[in-house]
C-alpha cells in the first residue's frame, strides 16, 4: 500500500497537475466583482442585446421591404 507521501507525489507528476494548481492559485488572486457589480453588469449586457436585437431586426425588415420593392 502507498502513503500518503507517494500518493501526493504520484498526483503531482499526472499530466495537467501543474496547470491545474497554477490555475487555481491565479484564480486566487483574480479580483472578483461584488454582487453589485454582477448586477448592473448583467443588466447593462441584457440591455445592449435588447437594443442590438433591435436594430438588426429594423434593419431586416428594412432590407425586405427594399428587395421586395426592387423585385
Amino acid at each position: 500500500m502507498m502513503s500518503v507521501e507517494g500518493v501526493r507525489q504520484a498526483v503531482r507528476r499526472l499530466p495537467g497537475s501543474r496547470f491545474a494548481r497554477d490555475a487555481y492559485s491565479e484564480l486566487r488572486k483574480a479580483q472578483w466583482p461584488t454582487p453589485q457589480q454582477t448586477a448592473r453588469l448583467t443588466g447593462l449586457v441584457v440591455l445592449i442585446s435588447l437594443l442590438m436585437a433591435v436594430v438588426l431586426g429594423l434593419a431586416d425588415l428594412a432590407f425586405d421591404r427594399l428587395f421586395e420593392f426592387v423585385t
